[in-house]
């Protein structure tokens, strides 16, 4: 679901779509990470392709300490990545852009009022009883086993990313394959934020499918400091580790105060004409993302 773009977006989405669906790969991250509590749980949630492609270098390393330090751990770890090399569907998606099978009409256009409570997950009385740092074990480990990634973000960050979504809702991000960069569009709508393939957009328009879907509960924001954060992903298209890199990209774009960010996010949506697509991979030349 995410609501109708403005006209001068929707222009220079269909005149220059083409150059969005894959980039020639060129760089190298170098170690950057977000202070938020995040986690990510599912049955084959690791990448079998791991040691090639840059972005999960780092993620490789602590595999290897891990396996020093906790050998139980890294066996359990080891086998999860061994049991994603059985689906195809895995490689597919490394190696092909993202486009669904057909369009799921109104998903992307107007307000459909399906925004849900944090009660619809889970029972927020039980919650209020325990602290914050117990609610943030709590809603790691209700995710665990499940094909979801999860945060905790503080009041004061959620405040950031509220402030920025409502002056800049859209933005688009490139995610790493080994040919090159696959853009996806995402916007934020209330307390969600919605994302879909730019080849999804030029094929289906307003009826293109939200491929991930991060959803902020509030409920708790006041009373406990914190802001819940859940992402739903269609799991045909895009694996756990690639949902948990769009949600740190999201931290970083509208959670921090880096300049070059905030001007690549003002350009998008205010001077789409001046927006250079090329600009979005430095930035990810200099970032790297925690995906423990």
């Amino acid at each position: 679901m995410i609501i109708k773009m403005a006209a001068s977006m929707r222009v220079m989405f269909q005149h220059n779509v083409n150059k969005f669906l894959l980039t020639p790969a060129s760089w190298r991250p170098v170690a950057r990470t977000l202070n938020v509590s995040y986690a990510h749980s599912s049955k084959a949630d690791e990448d079998s392709s791991i040691d090639k492609n840059p972005l999960y270098e780092k993620y490789a390393d602590k595999l290897k300490k891990l396996q020093s330090s906790n050998p139980e751990e890294y066996q359990r770890r080891l086998h999860l990545m061994r049991e994603s090399v059985k689906k195809k569907e895995d490689v597919t998606q490394e190696q092909t852009p993202t486009l669904s099978d057909q369009p799921r009409p109104k998903l992307m256009s107007g307000t459909s009022g399906e925004e849900k409570g944090l009660d619809s997950v889970v029972k927020v009385d039980l919650l209020r009883k325990h602290s914050a740092e117990e609610i943030t074990e709590i809603w790691k480990g209700f995710h665990r086993e499940k094909d979801f990634i999860c945060a905790v973000i503080p009041k004061e960050t959620y405040a950031k990313i509220q402030q920025k979504a409502k002056e800049f809702p859209m933005f688009l991000y490139p995610l790493p394959r080994d040919e090159g960069y696959e853009f996806f569009f995402a916007q934020f709508f209330i307390d969600s934020c919605y994302f879909t393939s730019v080849i999804n957009y030029q094929a289906y328009q307003e009826n293109a499918p939200a491929l991930l879907t991060l959803t902020h509960y509030t409920e708790l924001q006041e009373e406990k400091g914190i802001v819940l954060m859940r992402g739903e992903l269609d799991t045909k298209y895009l694996t756990v580790q690639q949902a948990q890199f769009f949600a740190n990209e999201v931290q970083l774009y509208y959670a921090s105060d880096d300049a070059d960010r905030l001007r690549l996010l003002r350009a998008f949506n205010k001077r789409p004409a001046d927006f250079k697509h090329a600009d979005l991979i430095d930035q990810l030349s200099n970032t790297t993302v925690n995906l423990s």
